[in-house]
Formats: C-alpha cells, sequence, structure tokens
C-alpha cells in the first residue's frame, strides 16, 4: 500500500519566528530567569550577555546544517551526514528526549501547581496538566500548519506579558511595589554579584530556536526565513527577558526569587495586585502550552526521520494518512514528560535540577551539532550551502569551548552538584549504551561511519 503523504510547503516567517521562540517563553524557562536573578543580582545580565552570544552562534550553525540538510529528522540528519549514527542518536536523546523528559515534567508540574493555588479541588494532582497535554497532543495530531496557529497565538501572548509586566513593574504602575519588603529592589541585587554560576540557568531561558530546523522542509521561504526567525526571534526574547527580570528585582527579594515554587505568580501579584491570580492562571496555561506545543511540533518530526534512517524503532515511520503526521512519534513525546513527573516524584520544588539537568543534557547536543558543521565544512567545502556561518570556525569553537565550561559550572549551589550530574549522568550513559547496541545489533552498521551522501538529497517520505 502506498501510503506516501504530501505535505504542502507554506509556513511563513511570523510562523517560523513565532516556533523558534516557542520554547523560550515556557513557565520553567520564566522560572529559571527569576531564579537565576535572584542567585546573581545583577550578574545576571552578564550571563544573559553569554548566553545571549553563545545562541547566536547556536542558531547560525543550526541554519547552515538546516539548509544544507532540509529534512525533518534535523539534528539525527546533520550528524548522521558528518559524524555517523552514534552522535545522530545520542546528539537527539540527549539534546531532545532528555529534555523533553526533565523539562516538560517541570513545566507540567509547575501548571499544575498554578492552577492548584488557583482553583484548589476542582481537578485531581497533575489533572491540570494532563488535560493540558491531551489537548496540545490532538492539536499537533491535526499536522503542522494548525501546530504553526497555535504556537503563533500562544507565543504573541507571552511576548506581551513578558514585556508589559517587566514595562508596569519599572514604571510603578498599577499595584507594582505594594509587596516590596526588606532585600527588595535595585540595591540588593548590587550585593554578592555571581555571573558563571547561572549561565546555566540563563541558557535554558534562551535555547530551543533550532526548533524551526526540522520545519525547513515546510518553510515556504526556507533559506530567507529560517536564519531570520533564529536570529530575530532570540534578539526579541531576549530583551524582552531582560526587561521582566529588571521589573521583577525592583519588587520582590532576592531570597523570594530564588525560593519560591512560583515565583513567576508572586510577581504577577506585585504587579497587578490580587485580582491578577486569575489572570495570570490563563498566562500560566498558555506558558506551558507554548513549551510544550514546540516539543510536540518538532521532535515527532526528528523521530519520524530517524526512523527512516534506521535509527530508532520502525514504528515511528508511521503517519497519519489524513494529516501526515507521525502520530506514533507525537504518543511517545507526549509521555515523556509523565515519566519525568514519575522520577521527581511529582514535587514541584525539584524543578531547579531537572532544569539543570536537561539544560546540561541540551547543551552537550549543541557541541555536537557545532562539531557536525566544522567536519562538513573539511570534508564538503564545495558543497552548497544556501546560508554560509560567518567567521567560520571561530563561533564553532568558542560555542563549543564556552557551553563546555557552562556544563562543567552548571551547579548554581554545592548541594545541587549531586543531584544533578547524578540524574544527568544515568540518563546519558543509558542513552550511549543503547544507541551503540542498536547500531551494532539492529541496524549492523558502524558507530562512527558517515553518510556525506545525505548533503543535498532530497528527504523521502515515505
Amino acid at each position: 500500500m502506498n501510503n506516501k503523504v504530501i505535505v504542502k510547503r507554506g509556513i511563513g516567517f511570523f510562523s517560523l519566528f513565532c516556533i523558534a521562540i516557542g520554547v523560550i517563553v515556557g513557565q520553567s524557562t520564566i522560572v529559571s530567569l527569576l531564579q537565576a536573578t535572584g542567585i546573581a543580582g545583577w550578574g545576571f545580565l552578564g550571563a544573559m550577555g553569554i548566553a545571549y552570544v553563545l545562541m547566536l552562534c547556536n542558531s547560525a550553525t543550526y541554519a547552515e546544517l538546516a539548509l544544507m540538510m532540509p529534512r525533518h529528522g534535523g539534528l539525527s540528519a546533520y550528524c548522521e551526514a558528518s559524524l555517523g549514527h552514534f552522535p545522530a542518536i545520542f546528539a537527539v536523546f540527549a539534546g531532545y528526549v532528555v529534555p523533553a523528559l526533565f523539562g516538560q515534567a517541570a513545566e507540567l508540574m509547575l501548571v499544575d501547581s498554578v492552577m492548584a493555588q488557583l482553583l484548589p479541588g476542582r481537578m485531581p494532582p497533575m489533572g491540570w496538566a494532563v488535560l493540558l497535554l491531551a489537548v496540545l497532543v490532538l492539536l499537533n495530531y491535526l499536522g503542522t500548519n494548525v501546530f504553526a496557529r497555535t504556537q503563533t497565538l500562544l507565543t504573541v501572548a507571552m511576548l506581551v506579558f513578558l514585556s508589559l509586566t517587566g514595562i508596569v513593574a519599572v514604571t510603578g504602575g498599577l499595584d507594582s511595589g505594594t509587596v516590596a519588603s526588606s532585600g527588595t529592589g535595585f540595591a540588593a541585587m548590587a550585593e554578592n554579584i555571581t555571573v558563571i554560576g547561572v549561565v546555566s540557568l540563563v541558557l535554558y531561558s534562551l535555547i530551543g530556536t533550532e526548533f524551526v530546523t526540522p520545519l525547513a522542509e515546510d518553510a515556504a521561504n526556507p533559506t530567507r526565513d529560517i536564519p531570520r526567525a533564529m536570529f530575530i526571534g532570540l534578539t526579541v526574547v531576549t530583551i524582552a527577558n531582560a526587561l521582566f527580570c529588571v521589573g521583577a528585582s525592583a519588587l520582590l527579594s532576592r531570597e523570594t526569587l530564588m525560593t519560591a515554587a512560583t515565583p513567576h505568580l508572586e510577581y504577577a501579584v506585585a504587579v497587578f495586585g490580587p485580582v491578577a491570580k486569575l489572570v495570570f492562571g490563563a498566562i500560566a496555561i498558555t506558558a506551558t502550552a507554548s513549551l510544550v506545543n514546540t516539543v510536540l511540533g518538532a521532535l515527532p518530526q526528528m523521530l519520524h526521520g530517524m526512523a527512516m534512517s534506521g535509527q530508532v524503532f520502525p514504528v515511528f515511520k508511521h503517519l497519519s494518512k489524513r494529516y501526515g503526521t507521525p502520530w506514533v512519534a507525537l504518543l511517545f513525546v507526549a509521555c515523556l514528560p509523565l515519566v519525568g513527573v514519575v522520577w521527581s516524584g511529582g514535587d514541584v520544588t525539584k524543578i531547579l535540577p531537572l532544569i539543570i539537568a536537561a539544560t546540561s543534557a541540551w547543551l552537550i547536543s549543541y557541541m555536537i551539532a557545532h562539531l557536525a558543521l566544522i567536519v562538513l565544512r573539511l570534508r564538503m567545502p564545495d558543497a552548497p550551502r544556501p546560508y554560509r556561518v560567518p567567521l567560520f570556525p571561530l563561533p564553532q569553537v568558542a560555542a563549543i569551548l564556552g557551553l563546555g565550561y557552562v556544563v562543567v559550572n552548571s551547579a548554581p549551589a554545592a548541594e545541587l552538584v549531586v543531584p544533578i550530574f547524578t540524574s544527568l549522568g544515568m540518563v546519558l550513559t543509558l542513552i550511549a549504551v543503547i544507541g551503540a547496541l542498536w547500531i551494532k545489533l539492529f541496524m549492523g552498521k558502524g558507530l562512527f561511519v558517515a553518510s556525506p551522501a545525505l548533503v543535498g538529497e532530497m528527504p523521502n517520505r515515505n
């Protein structure tokens, strides 16, 4: 039976822009930002500057790779073409499956915690989170166009919330300042400043622009719009995040920012008053939906592409005959955060180490992507490149060194070193062992045998 699905290319720039920053404007990223602000004081601005430069390098690398190989497999295809099957499998599972396991779990626990405070007793534990997840799975099943429209709405709402809240807080409008207490205000931000120790937390609020690259195959004008979506999106959201955090530092104590389970709720009430609680419930749902929706839209496409290369279970090849959606992969990705919730015992106070572990795994995959680009430039210098990273290889070398340093120093406090690196080490070791066994026993191929023929090859959607 021929089950080939023809996917219409047509996703425009603004939708791609919203998808590129969809992961960035989630609840867990907002919480990580506020925690970094509390820990670092004004040092969070330095950390944000470092993170911004690193992510500019990252976006440039992914833009070149994506336009060389506009495939739904994304990073797996780039690594397979340059480094071989093992780095391809390891990079995708470390960079996207692990964060989906930890990061989305944190996201779902946050939204459930917020809704339980606002509407106590209305749903069983994690009921709100599961309901939201089910709705987003359904929307993503309906295809990439529905996903893109949904993401546009969610992202615009979150950018308005971040910017408006920061502006009102800084200017002293509405109810801002009503909860001011000792240790609050710009003066407190000048004490005990640190920078490097919170770069990992700040990076979590800026990573993810490359989620747009697996959709290059579906974009109306990928050569023009994919790089622009990542660069402009990263810049816009960095400005919005900085403004949001500066406003928070004016109203909340650093201790509150560091220790509150839902500091963004405390912030909203400080700015807009008690009436903000119900409105914030909608914002919390929107933020979580933005992050989860982006992952549900992009990661199943990556897994489908990997299945076509034999790198994961063949069942991930299955597409919906009507919508062209990789529905088996979609269900698998939807289950990942539920596993993470069980892993953490559903305890919202355990979100910080989960976020840092997810970020560290993600950064390792970025380092592999930079290495993949370096290898392709050296092995295939004359291959068609609709976009070329300027100043090659300086951005890639700087990013690899910078990201490696951030991973090693990712724990902002000594007591977090063991939980962060224990979780990270266990998961990455498991991925490496399973990936190696899969390649040798089931694929029957070498671990590091590259497939440069993928460069310029048209993807097969059968």
